[in-house]
């Protein structure tokens, strides 16, 4: 009962906050409209919608370890207009490492990089994974692997590229997963590339751009590493190294004579 009222009261908190009800309904200099929060809980992709996906997967998918870990993560967020040094209340130390000016923090925005301990990542991923804050999850290669980010988020930007497309496909992949908030909505996920243009940032997209579009050619197919691709590629006949060696590409140079 008291995990139960601890999420009551949590999702209270939220409703009641303008950064986060403004996913729903458009907020005016007057106040929340009556009308319009009624509008925003009938919607079909509404508030209520949104929350009893979020309770169903507690209840029907979650141990109780798990569902109790979710309730707790997401209750110590700070919402409402708490910003700066109010929403640094929420943060932990690690968290806070190599921020910068702390009276800018947001609490739906959160960093997660080499300095931040593993259960503070734990519960981050946990709370990105609900309907409620962070909205934003900025991180680095620590969160580019092995951790599922998909529950609700389907837009990706790599603010900084790799040499090897596979890299980026693994990324990705964290939000390419079964269960996830594309399979729900029915809409793909976008990924964003950004770089300077005639800098540095542009050769090493195109040459990355480049080399994707080649695996597609020798391949056959596009260059994919989520789940679903990885296991329809590991029920494969592997092809014999005697046949790869005769078919592969030979471009060294042979001995005149």
């Amino acid at each position: 009962m008291a995990q139960q009222a601890l999420l009551h009261e949590t999702i209270r908190r939220y409703i009641r906050t303008p950064s986060f009800l403004v996913r729903f309904l458009p907020l005016t200099r007057n106040g929340l409209r009556a009308a319009a929060v009624r509008r925003a809980f009938r919607a079909e992709a509404g508030l209520r919608v949104v929350l009893e996906t979020f309770l169903d997967f507690l209840q029907e998918q979650c141990t109780p370890k798990e569902c109790q870990d979710y309730i707790e993560a997401v209750s110590k967020i700070q919402t409402g207009d708490m910003t700066g040094r109010e929403a640094e209340k929420s943060f932990g130390t690690d968290e806070l490492a190599g921020q910068g000016r702390h009276d800018l923090l947001l609490p739906n925005v959160r960093l997660v990089n080499g300095p931040t301990k593993s259960e503070t990542r734990q519960r981050l991923m946990l709370t990105f994974n609900s309907p409620f804050f962070p909205e934003i999850f900025i991180t680095s290669n620590v969160m580019a692997e092995g951790v599922d980010l998909h529950r609700y988020c389907r837009y990706v930007i790599h603010h900084d590229l790799d040499w090897n497309p596979s890299v980026l496909e693994q990324r990705t992949g964290r939000l390419d997963r079964i269960g996830g908030k594309v399979e729900r909505c029915g809409q793909p996920i976008h990924v964003y590339l950004p770089y300077v243009a005639e800098t540095q940032d542009e050769k090493m997209y195109r040459v990355v751009m480049d080399r994707e579009r080649w695996f597609s050619v020798v391949m056959g197919e596009k260059f994919r590493l989520d789940a679903r691709t990885t296991d329809k590629l590991a029920q494969r006949v592997p092809l014999p190294a005697s046949v790869a060696k005769e078919l592969a590409l030979r471009l060294e140079v042979s001995p005149s004579g």
